[in-house]
């Protein structure tokens, strides 16, 4: 054998070797494309969920709202309340049935203070929790971007080792 035949016997193997690689780079780079799929279905789960959450907290903020008119309601009953004592002690008779009526009135304000202070517990437990599955939406959204931006590295990575295979058979070539 001259050193020709030499050359294009290893020129051949270093091909042969390169397109291995070739291949073994495309079941990669398909394999990080399938990858950055799952990413993309797992982030728009993740946005459904958050979009839900939010649904979540405007139904709350309109709750709170509604606990607001009903405390507002229950403050004027009381302010009315008040002046029908001030009316009622301008006869004997006249008070003792306002003050029967205002011991009524008195049992419903305590339970309905009662409830209320029960619905702002379970209102402030509530948003605990949202805010807590905030949070742990906020850290997975990062987590998920550092994972995209990683594999985006590696992407780079493997088209700047592809072009420098080409540069190397092209020498080898010449």
């Amino acid at each position: 054998m001259d050193t020709t035949d030499v050359r294009i016997q290893v020129l051949e193997t270093d091909v042969a070797v390169l397109n291995i690689r070739t291949e073994e780079n495309r079941a990669m780079t398909s394999a990080m494309f399938e990858a950055l799929n799952d990413l993309r279905t797992v982030t728009a789960d993740l946005r459904t969920e958050v979009t839900g959450l939010r649904t979540e907290v405007t139904g709350l903020r309109t709750e709170v709202t509604g606990l607001r008119t009903v405390t507002d309601g229950l403050r004027k009953g009381q302010d009315e309340l008040q002046s029908s004592v001030a009316e009622l002690r301008q006869g004997q008779d006249e008070l003792r049935s306002g003050v029967a009526e205002l011991r009524q009135g008195q049992d419903e304000l305590r339970s309905s203070v009662a409830e209320l202070r029960m619905t702002t517990v379970a209102l402030r437990i509530g948003q605990d929790e949202l805010r807590g599955d905030v949070a742990s939406v906020k850290r997975s959204a990062g987590n998920l971007e550092s994972s995209m931006k990683r594999a985006e590295g590696d992407v780079a990575d493997l088209k700047a080792g592809h072009i420098e295979l080409r540069h190397l058979v092209a020498g080898l070539i010449k």
